[in-house]
């Protein structure tokens, strides 16, 4: 029986992970994740895969870990496929059904087992190393095929807080005679062969934590438990009183130690706690400066519980995400200013990524020994040049780039590819609302050009502006003389009155403002 391969998601773009799986009898889909928006959508909440286009009965929602590129659109995924079973890890599914309590959404979400029979597909769970506890890696097979799903991982063979990567269940899982890899890309490009261990940023940690001759602020991902968790160590080891700050900060906390993945000792204290004389290490949310992050709100003095002094330390435990450097240099400079001594991974071992170098994606690939590679969960020239990796180290017989909604079909130990047009994501706003594409094309000549409204009855004539700078009074008194003219000589004048105000702030101002006529 054939089978076919769909990303949703996740190619060609680092965020949005979902991959659709069909026979002719059983249609999966692994991760349901959101696409952190870029600066050109206007403080959009997210994006999603196009989920219109899915035209099968989906049986199964296979999550394979709680990383929100992979579980953040899981409500979505709800309203699409309501009839569809959910399967997460342990923390994957606490994460989820804290996010559905929070929306008031009802759905059993069941414990991914090791092997999970849907129809002719069996899925097999390995564990594997990331930068949050309880990842998963997938071996499905099913008739002679036997598919490696990775979309992220790394090799930590120091770890102390979690097994290792588990290539014994790799190869006791791994049944079918034509196998076909589909790997993590994201450090593809990376100069560092080999991921360090998490153990690595424990050394530097602690010892910048030690020379701070006051109070110590961290920020990481919330989602980094094993990183908080050194924090806390190395604060419970000095006697030191930690703080985690942020609402995710603490749900992470409260969800992963309910679970007995973390131990916070007793050495968490409340930031408005005023008891605390000792020096205190601050873990905070926002480590890529988004706006109401504490990070930014302490960096810029907009926090009410703490104010940065020269004798504070400010620790970057993580690592500007793709498009947001600008937003961390400012931080920087900011919190320059006020004298504290900054650290970034630039200089220090305080952070290691969660995605393999070239050496681990060799050691998995020389494990499984693929007919077929099929790179995964990356830009699109991270895809190319990963596919150019495996064919150069004869990884595979054959490698293959694809993009989102592209069909991948296996049939009689071959594979083709068929190509898709491209299908944009759709864009959510507000209370989980899909907002039209040419609405955000309005919110930018809002936020680029400015407004001006006229209002319109038969005895005046007013206007108001936003966005856009004063103009002087000799000005104003023309443009409201020349809108009482039109206004009274034409009872149809609200389109010639928009055209005109267009051009006559045109010229003052060197472009076009948007006009909003209003008839009273």
């Amino acid at each position: 029986m054939n089978i076919t391969i769909k990303p949703l998601g996740g190619v060609g773009q680092i965020g949005s992970n979902s991959t659709l799986f069909s026979d002719n009898n059983s249609h999966i889909i692994i991760d349901a994740g959101i696409l952190f928006p870029n600066d050109s959508n206007f403080d959009i909440n997210y994006l999603i895969p196009d989920l219109s286009k899915v035209e099968e009965k989906i049986d199964a929602i296979i999550i394979t870990h709680g990383h929100e590129d992979h579980i953040g659109a899981i409500s979505h995924f709800i309203d699409y496929f309501p009839e569809a079973k959910i399967y997460a890890p342990k923390f994957a599914r606490a994460l989820i059904i804290s996010k559905l309590n929070h929306k008031n959404i009802s759905k059993e979400i069941i414990p991914l087992p090791e092997r999970l029979k849907i129809g002719n597909f069996e899925v097999c769970s390995i564990h594997v190393n990331h930068s949050i506890p309880d990842t998963k890696g997938l071996v499905i097979n099913h008739g002679e095929n036997s598919i490696l799903f990775i979309s992220d991982f790394k090799l930590d063979n120091e770890n102390i807080y979690e097994k290792y990567f588990d290539f014994n269940a790799l190869k006791e899982f791994s049944t079918g005679s034509f196998k076909i890899a589909m790997l993590d890309s994201t450090n593809i490009r990376s100069k560092t062969l080999h991921t360090p261990s998490e153990s690595s940023v424990q050394k530097d940690l602690e010892k910048i934590i030690l020379e701070t001759e006051r109070n110590c602020f961290i920020t990481t991902f919330a989602s980094n438990v094993h990183r908080v968790q050194t924090i806390i160590n190395i604060c419970k080891k000095h006697g030191l009183a930690c703080i985690p700050y942020g609402p995710s900060m603490k749900r992470y906390i409260e969800i992963a130690e309910n679970l007995d993945m973390l131990n916070t000792y007793d050495v968490i204290y409340e930031p408005q706690d005023r008891s605390i004389k000792r020096k205190k290490v601050i873990i905070a949310t926002g480590s890529q400066g988004e706006f109401r992050g504490a990070t930014t709100r302490i960096a810029t003095g907009n926090d009410k519980h703490f104010k940065l002094t020269e004798n504070d330390s400010f620790i970057f435990s993580s690592k500007a995400i793709p498009g947001n450097e600008k937003t961390l240099a400012n931080l920087y400079n900011k919190i320059t200013k006020t004298g504290a001594n900054i650290y970034t991974s630039d200089s220090y071992q305080i952070h290691v990524s969660g995605h393999p170098g070239k050496k681990d994606l060799a050691d998995v690939y020389e494990a499984f020994q693929p007919n077929i590679a099929i790179p995964i969960h990356g830009e699109s020239f991270f895809i190319k040049d990963h596919k150019e990796f495996v064919l150069a180290n004869n990884y595979a017989e054959q490698s293959f780039a694809i993009e989102n909604f592209d069909q991948i079909l296996i049939s009689n130990k071959k594979v083709k590819i068929t190509q898709s047009e491209e299908i944009p994501p759709l864009i959510i706003h507000g209370n989980d609302l899909e907002i039209e594409r040419e609405k955000i094309s309005e919110r930018r000549k809002l936020a680029t050009l400015g407004v001006v409204f006229i209002s319109l009855s038969k005895k005046s004539v007013s206007y108001t502006t936003m966005g856009i700078p004063n103009i002087s009074d000799q000005d104003n008194e023309l443009f409201i003389g020349h809108l009482r003219e039109l206004n009274a000589s034409n009872k149809d004048s609200d389109e010639e009155i928009r055209i005109y105000t267009r051009r006559f702030f045109g010229n003052l101002l060197g472009y076009r403002p948007i006009a909003v006529v209003q008839s009273l």
